[in-house]
Order: structure tokens, then sequence, then C-alpha cells
């Protein structure tokens, strides 16, 4: 911890920026898996062990070219239903985000994937798609997204959900527009329509509710999205204030990453989002419908989904 801290303090300016919001970004993606502990909201501090995140490239140094922008970046979000005890990598994943991001253009998108998706697994046959990380780890759902969308992913990350609540409550929560009233006895949630100022545990709720919804699978993926692009507001704000008041909270929570890249690199990659306006963000899921295999409810993904890949493909963008 003392080593990358010292490294850390290294960085000037850009850098410390993109320091605090892969933090952010990672939180954000934490609130899109279960909570099936619970937990309570409190301070982030040096014991709070529980926080977990797992950042890697996908094809080596491959990404390199993606960082200094000569083409879009990919990285695969992913949030595991581990319970505690459990292999957060070889459990389902209840969050699958495709995020590209465009430098020259400084705009991104955030593709979800709904979990119940049915789509073709390598090795192992049609399935749902959250079942491929239990079969064979993020590598595995790596090569299933890839194969789906002919897009080469640069770095998958993927978080747990311990920790969630805190990591949340120490942003001081999330703004959320509340696309409808959500009252779901099953997450917890229980809120009115429009603008929100979520808590850790209720961020949590908003992130795992799907019966409030006709097409819950779809909404729910959808949600998800919308509290990523809440957390880099947040973050957003958070600078514009005072940027050097995230380095200590991310100097405790380097220690909870587990990677093989080093901390330039993170750095680096967390710059690239801090260059696309909040604004410029598009979030939305595939093309999908639900249905069932016999007795089973799956999500189907249309072939209108095609023109969704060829264009995050083409440039990381959906529309213009």
């Amino acid at each position: 911890m003392s080593a990358a801290s010292t490294t850390a303090r290294g960085f000037r300016g850009r850098h410390l920026l993109g320091a605090g919001l892969v933090v952010t970004l990672l939180a954000a993606t934490a609130l899109v898996v279960t909570d099936r502990a619970g937990g309570t909201e409190t301070a982030l501090s040096s014991a709070a062990a529980s926080a977990f995140v797992e950042i890697h490239a996908v094809h080596g140094a491959s990404f390199v070219p993606a960082l200094e922008g000569r083409r879009p970046l990919f990285i695969l979000a992913l949030g595991s239903d581990a319970r505690p005890g459990q292999d957060i990598l070889h459990e389902r994943a209840d969050s699958i985000h495709l995020i590209g991001i465009n430098l020259a253009r400084h705009r991104a998108t955030a593709l979800g994937f709904p979990r119940d998706s049915w789509v073709p697994i390598p090795g192992f046959g049609t399935n749902k798609i959250n079942t491929a990380m239990a079969d064979g780890g993020p590598p595995l759902l790596v090569r299933t997204v890839e194969n789906l969308t002919g897009v080469t992913i640069d770095f998958w990350l993927l978080t747990s959900f311990n920790g969630l609540i805190t990591m949340v409550s120490q942003i001081g929560g999330l703004t959320v527009n509340v696309p409808q009233a959500m009252h779901d006895h099953y997450s917890g949630s229980n809120f009115a329509k429009g603008i929100r100022h979520l808590t850790g545990r209720q961020a949590l709720s908003f992130a795992r509710d799907r019966h409030s919804f006709l097409n819950g699978d779809l909404t729910r993926s959808l949600n998800q999205g919308r509290l990523l692009v809440a957390a880099l507001s947040s973050l957003h704000a958070r600078f514009a204030k005072d940027p050097a008041a995230l380095f200590d909270w991310v100097a405790v929570l380097w220690k909870e990453v587990h990677t093989d890249l080093d901390l330039s690199t993170i750095l680096d990659l967390a710059l690239t989002a801090t260059q696309v306006p909040v604004s410029n963000v598009n979030n939305l899921i595939v093309p999908a419908t639900v249905g069932n295999v016999g007795a089973v409810s799956v999500v189907f993904i249309l072939s209108s989904a095609s023109a969704v890949y060829a264009d995050i493909r083409a440039n990381g963008i959906v529309g213009s």
C-alpha cells in the first residue's frame, strides 16, 4: 500500500482526476450486483476490507492505441452475484455492460446486456449470458460478448457486492432520475418517479429491482446504466469543487484492487472517461424482448441488435 501511495503521489493534474474517476466508476459498477448479505452505511476506512475489484487487460498490451485515442476503447464492466465466501470470479454475472469510449469525439456508450439474455456461450451451447462467468470466469464472458458483438474488448473489470453500500455512501450517495414509481419488497425499492438522491442502500435497491416493470430484466439493466452515469456526474461535481479531496480515498481503495496493470495504466484508463462529458454518454440496452425456453423465462436479443453492434464496433458510439 505504501509503495502504491508513494507512486501515486508522483502524478499531478489530470492523472489525479483520473484516479478519482476510476474509483467512482468501480463503485458505480458495484451497484449493479445483488446484495444478499445486507450491510451498514459506514465511512470507508482501511478496515473496510470487503471492497473487491478485479481489473485486467484482455489481449495483452493491445490496449495502448485505445488509451492514446487512436481507436475506440472498450471495457466490459461486470458485477458478480457471489455470496459471502464464494469465488466472485466463478459465480453468475448479474450486471453486464459493454462500455465504448471515443476520445476523439468525447463521447461514450454504455450498452447493457440483460442477465437472462439467451445467447451462444463458446463451448457450452446456448444459455443465459450470466452463466458464462460461472462456467469459465470473466474470460469466457468476454469471449461470449466479443463473439456476439464483433467488438474486441480491451479490459474487463469485476466487482462483488461486499463493501458496496459503504462505497456509495462514501461518495455521498447518487442523484438519479427514477423513471417510474418503484415499489418492490424483494429488492427493497420504494421510490416515487422523478429526481431522487439515493443513499447506498437505496441505490442498491434501485439496481436490484426487476419486479416493478413489465419487462423487468430489461429495465433493470437500463437502470444499472443510469447508476453508472449518475456516479460519473457525481464525480464531475466533486472535481469542480476540489479535485484533490478524493486523493486519500483513492489511496485507501487502491489496496482493494486486484489487477495485472500498473498504476500508470490504471490512471490513464481512468483519464479517458474524464474527457467525456456526462451529457455525451449514451445509456442503452440491446434491443431485446422477454420470452421463454420451455418453462424458463429468458431474454431474446432481437436481430436489430446487429446494427447496434456495428455502430459501437466502428467508433465506440451508438447513435450520432
